[in-house]
Order: C-alpha cells, then structure tokens, then sequence
C-alpha cells in the first residue's frame, strides 16, 4: 500500500509539471540580490491583485517562485526585506493571455539595498568573503544566463570556465554542483558540492543542494542528517526545518520499525517551519498527506489531497489524485467499522 501511495506522488508531480496545457497562467520568476546573486536564504514573496491579498510564497534555492492558475490582469509582487541587506520590494506584472490554453508570465524581481548600507558583493556567504577576478565573475555570470535560456551544456562550460580562472570559487562550484543535480548528473554534482562546502563549510546552502540529491536517491536517513545540519548553521530559515521534515516523513514511509519515532521527529520539524514562517510554510501536500496516512488518519490524508486538488483545478490528469482520495476514504470508512 505504501508503495502504490508512493507511485501516485510520482505520478501527480508529473502531472503538475503539464499544468498549462489546462488553462491555468502561470506568473514565474526569480529573485536576484542588488549585487545580481542569488539570495542566501529563501524569499518571501507576496503576490496582491487590486490591493487584495492572492497567496505568498517561498523562493527556492535558486531564488524562483511561481504563482500558477492566475486570470488575465495587473498584479504585484512584492519581496519581504531582511533588513540587513535589502528592502522590501515591490514591482508588477501583467498577464494578458487570451484563449483557453494556460500561458507562462515571467517577472523578476531586483531587491533594492538598505539605503545608506552598502549592497553585499558578490562571493559574500554569510561572513565568508572572496575577491573573485572579473573574469571569473563574468563567466559565472555568463553560465547562469545560458541556464536561464536553457542552454544546458552551455551554461556547465561557463561556470566551469569561472572555476578555471579561479579555482575557489564557492559560487561557482555551488551553481555547477546545483546545475549537475538538476540534470541528474550525481556524481558530478557530489564532486562539486563537496568542493563548494569545503571552501565554505559554514554555508548552508551546499548542504541543503546535499539532502536534495539524497532525497533523489531514496537516501533519506543520511537526508535527514544533512538537513539537520543546514538546520544548525541557520536555525532561522523554515526550509531547512521543512525540508528536514520532508526527509523524515519519507525516511518512515521505508522503515516500519522506527516509524512511530521518526514520524514524531517530523511533527516536531513541521511545526519548528510553521512557526519560524508564520504558518506558511509546509511539506507539500502529497508529503503531507503521507504523513497523516502513516499516522494511521487516512480521511485527514484525503482530505489533504482533497485540499490539494481544489486548489490545482489546472492538473492535467487528477484522476490519480481523485482515485487515491477514494481508496483513503474507503480506507477510513474500513477503520472506522473494523471492532
């Protein structure tokens, strides 16, 4: 049973990555530091049409966020400043499709620096500072942009080029080790992680890149530990708290002797990501559903996809998502009337 719950995860990734062939617009789009880096840590982004609150969001490790199932108008984004290195910013996008089939808006958003506090340069992680050569600089920068176009192989000959002129560039390394995962490319993504994380262990960046590839490799019990430690070097960011959460769920749907214990540790890292976000950040809905049909709840499982369901009419094919729904609730239904 785990395993086929687990094979229906599979399946609705796949089918929310097609979700624009169902009509739904999507607003997409990165936020980059003043200096023209990514951010450190996640991003809060806001997103409001005509001064009504829509929904909010995290960036990712590579500073994107994405809003989908938007209508036609103007809309504003807004980055919620750390007050250290950058302002809260606003800027605005406008979706103007037409016709049924769902389109892709993209809108960027460049936080403005602190007034009268100089913006981080590049190559700063945390108190950790480089003088990186121009030349490496450029190409790094280069690298990033074939990434955004797309141009894979490109964009690994650019960001190796940056580490060629400099050879300890943390930044370099990091973006190519992230490039590497994102591709799938394990071992050469191990390679350049380990190489970022030793030239700066104190970033937890490398180590949230590290339990990401574990994850893709079923390794949760040694994702865990990493999470952990990502955890540990910033105890205030909730994505590393989630993304420990995440691991330990799936880490109790492969162990069913430690089950009860690792899906309390996960409670405990659920709630340490709600509180440090103000409840909004979670395990995606599907991990979330896991857990509570581990716990034994298969209706509040349901009722999570359920949830997930109403929010996402845009999927391409929900009926995996709708089949599973009915096997927990007849699930609860059996409990229920089980003496």
């Amino acid at each position: 049973m785990r395993l086929r719950f687990l094979s229906v995860l599979v399946t609705l990734f796949l089918a929310a990555s097609s979700a624009l062939a169902q009509g739904a617009n999507v607003l997409e789009g990165k936020v980059v530091m003043p200096s023209g880096t990514q951010p450190t840590n996640p991003v809060r982004v806001k997103l409001t049409f005509n001064g009504r609150p829509i929904h909010e969001t995290f960036s990712d490790l590579s500073g994107r966020f994405s809003f989908p199932g938007l209508s036609r108008g103007r809309y504003q984004l807004t980055a919620e400043g750390d007050g250290i290195n950058f302002e809260t910013t606003t800027v605005y996008a406008d979706i103007s499709a037409f016709g049924a089939s769902g389109q892709s808006f993209t809108q960027d958003i460049q936080l403005r620096p602190i007034v009268a506090k100089p913006a981080q340069q590049a190559g700063v992680i945390n108190a950790f500072t480089q003088q990186v050569p121009e030349a490496a600089r450029q190409a790094l920068a280069l690298g990033l942009k074939n990434l955004e176009e797309g141009k894979i192989d490109v964009a690994i000959e650019n960001m190796r080029n940056a580490i060629k002129v400099f050879p300890q560039y943390f930044d370099a390394h990091l973006q190519l080790g992230n490039t590497f995962l994102k591709t799938e490319q394990f071992n050469l993504a191990i390679a350049e992680l380990d190489a970022a994380r030793q030239i700066n262990p104190n970033d937890e960046r490398a180590y949230q890149s590290f339990g990401l590839l574990l994850m893709k490799q079923k390794n949760f019990a040694v994702a865990v530990a990493v999470f952990a430690e990502a955890a540990r070097l910033n105890p205030s960011n909730p994505m590393n708290a989630m993304m420990r959460a995440t691991a330990l769920i799936h880490q109790a749907a492969t162990s069913a002797d430690d089950r009860t214990f690792l899906l309390g540790r996960a409670e405990v890292a659920m709630n340490q990501a709600a509180t440090l976000s103000e409840n909004k950040l979670k395990p995606d809905s599907m991990t979330v559903a896991l857990f509570h049909d581990l716990r034994g709840d298969p209706e509040k499982a349901a009722a999570e996809l359920e949830s997930y369901l109403q929010k996402n009419p845009q999927l391409k094919n929900p009926q995996a998502l709708q089949n599973e729904i009915k096997r927990l609730r007849e699930k609860a239904r059996t409990t229920r009337t089980t003496p």
